[in-house]
């Protein structure tokens, strides 16, 4: 399944940017934004209007359509907000206190809201996900914590959640068990049912009975399961099909299930599965690419469609004739050209959150009001920024050396020099099961807005194209991975409106690594690299770092790179540094433990050895990316400073003036 991110695909993290202020006046400024949304912005987007945090980061309406919960993300954490749709007057606000962070919200009743949270804990800069929830009524009243996960909001019963929890713990995980419960306290828990493993995840019904199963064994292997009766029947174990099935939904009239199916060969599909005997049939697949996303009804229960395509994309839908079919197509005939997802719905069906996003726009909210066909904009992320002054992204195909098809995301300036932009290749961690996609991305156009031509390859080992393409980057780290990033530089230099000769290349986590490892391969391609938290000395990942702790991550090295050590130091960079005739920056968060500070210390060392130059950066606080704002400037401040000196943009401003007065 896809799976989001540019840094390391152990570790999923979140970037974000200053907003000035304490997060009370900001939220005030929220209802001014949302009254004058769409009116004057600023001409030319700056770096601190692409890095600064969006406002909000979602919206939710009432089952009753009263309210709207939003998201609000500050430097120091996470606020929800409750804002009443008649006068969007804030009603009450959650939050976990300086340094917490609302990550999930759900309706659980026409006036009661759930979160998740997680909490920044000591000096880390990376929040810990917490294993409880917060609960709280609109006026801000009957608050609550306790442990679990939500499963199902019940929204029928603002009484009543079902969660998972773990009921025992040991060294090989946690027994976990579905129980319905009272969310103030109210009434004695209903024990559902166990999991069929430990680790157990579980989906429901609309009813709230246990439908699905799923976990992820010792040795690393999904394990699958359908509720028949009283038993769980597996229907997946990956140690013996090869491949992953997740459970994705369950219909209405709850007889059918889907599941995301991988395949040995060729794309992910959609299955549908029968809940009563168990057999599958295909509903959705493709030649070339896995389902880019799932499409569900208004109300969110039920899957109906399937996205396909690299940039705006084509639904397909299982039943033509359900409801929700026709007024998707006219949203998708109104906002031609963009993505567009429904976010939340009344009970009754008749108001709905519609979100709109595209290359050139950050999201825009509209509330749709089904039977009067009246839509009006709610409020619009980052509205500050002039839509028209962002660059498009185009998706491209292109050719690897050995003929296999690879895809990519290829940006160019608005004003490109004369002679072509320059060209900056970016290239996204992981490297397994994550790949670059069409959206607006601040990193791409704050190149952009800079003068340059940006390059997103997604080379062998990524995701959207199936288990075996992303296989065939087992082993090949700095081989065939690195080929085709090669090639896809290769392929945008001969572009028109790309200069042939100046490019440098920048990545994170292995994006990191191919940066220099690339410069390492091709001395005289790249004039510059910029590697944020590498694993440059590759035989260091079995020494330091939080993947070897555990089973599954020795394996997973062992899967990803091997372990033959000559292998391992031939591609290192550290090991060629020598080689690199790049200028470089290498960044570093001084308390990563997905790729720890050793390995930059490892490169350094060796290129002091080898006499060669380079500039550093150590964000002290940081883990395995930025979670503090001024570290994080300062990261993007050292990047653009770096990259004017070693990649300058002729014939146009390379200076592009932000709204706190501009950065080289």
């Amino acid at each position: 399944m896809p799976r989001p991110g540019r840094w390391f695909t152990f570790c999923a993290t979140e970037k974000g940017a200053s907003m000035k202020g304490s997060w009370r006046r900001a939220l005030a400024g929220l209802v001014v934004g949302w009254v004058l949304a769409g009116q004057a912005v600023a001409a030319t987007p700056g770096v601190d209007d692409l890095l600064r945090r969006a406002e909000f980061e979602d919206v939710q309406i009432s089952p009753k359509g009263d309210y709207l919960a939003l998201r609000m993300p500050f430097p120091d954490r996470t606020v929800l907000a409750i804002m009443r749709r008649a006068d969007r007057t804030i009603t009450a606000t959650m939050g976990a206190g300086e340094d917490g962070f609302i990550d999930n919200v759900v309706w659980i009743g026409d006036e009661r809201v759930l979160a998740s949270w997680s909490k920044r804990v000591g000096h880390r800069a990376e929040p810990y996900a917490m294993s409880s929830l917060q609960v709280m009524d609109v006026d801000g009243r009957n608050r609550r914590a306790f442990h679990g996960w939500i499963v199902d909001a019940m929204t029928h019963d603002p009484e009543r959640v079902v969660v998972v929890e773990c009921v025992s713990e040991t060294r090989k995980g946690c027994s976990t068990r579905l129980r319905e419960i009272g969310v103030l306290s109210r009434g004695k828990p209903r024990d559902i049912v166990d999991g069929p493993e430990r680790n157990a995840r579980f989906m429901v019904d609309r009813m709230g009975n246990p439908v699905f199963s799923w976990t992820t064994s010792w040795d690393g292997h999904q394990l699958a399961f359908l509720r028949r009766g009283d038993a769980w029947m597996p229907i997946n174990d990956q140690a013996v099909s090869g491949v992953e099935v997740h459970p994705v939904g369950v219909d209405y009239e709850m007889r059918h299930g889907y599941l995301w199916s991988e395949r040995r060969s060729g794309p992910d599909v959609i299955e549908r599965i029968d809940l009563s005997d168990g057999r599958r049939s295909i509903v959705a697949s493709d030649p070339v690419m896995d389902p880019a996303g799932l499409v569900r009804s208004f109300d969110q229960r039920e899957v109906i469609g399937v996205r396909y395509g690299r940039g705006t994309q084509e639904i397909r839908y299982f039943n033509e004739q359900h409801p929700h079919v026709r007024l998707y197509r006219e949203l998708e005939q109104e906002f031609a050209g963009k993505h567009v997802h429904v976010t939340s719905s009344t009970r009754d069906g008749r108001l709905v959150v519609v979100v709109v996003t595209a290359d050139r726009e950050p999201g825009r909210y509209y509330l749709l009001d089904i039977v009067s066909g009246e839509m009006s904009r709610l409020i619009e992320h980052r509205e500050w920024i002039d839509r028209a002054m962002l660059a498009a992204v185009e998706p491209v195909v292109f050719a690897a050396r050995d003929g296999r098809e690879l895809d990519g995301y290829l940006t160019l300036p608005l004003q490109p020099a004369a002679d072509g932009a320059p060209l900056v290749v970016l290239v996204h961690g992981g490297p397994f099961g994550v790949r670059d996609g069409w959206g607006f991305d601040p990193e791409v156009q704050m190149l952009a807005a800079h003068g340059y031509a940006v390059m997103q390859v997604n080379f062998r080992g990524s995701s959207g194209r199936g288990r075996d393409f992303m296989e065939s980057g087992y082993l090949q780290w700095g081989r065939g991975m690195i080929d085709d990033i090669i090639d896809g530089t290769r392929w945008a230099q001969a572009r028109a409106g790309v200069s042939p000769t100046r490019a440098c290349i920048w990545g994170a986590s292995y994006g990191g690594y191919a940066a220099l490892f690339a410069s390492v391969r091709e001395p005289d391609m790249f004039r510059c690299a910029i590697g944020m938290a590498g694993p440059y000395d590759l035989p260091t990942m079995y020494k330091w770092g939080d993947t070897k702790d555990s089973r599954m991550g020795k394996l997973m090295l062992d899967r990803y790179i091997g372990a033959d050590r000559a292998r391992l130091r031939e591609d290192s960079p550290s090991n060629h540094a020598a080689a690199i005739r790049a200028e470089l920056l290498i960044v570093q968060g001084g308390r990563d433990r997905r790729v720890p500070p050793e390995h930059a210390r490892i490169m350094r060392r060796e290129l002091d050895k080898a006499g060669k130059r380079y500039e550093w950066y150590l964000a002290g606080d940081e883990t395995h990316g930025f979670h503090d704002d001024r570290s994080e400037r300062e990261y993007y401040t050292r990047v653009l400073g770096f990259l004017g000196r070693h990649l300058p943009v002729a014939a146009v401003a390379t200076a592009v003036e932000s709204s706190e007065g501009g950065l080289p």
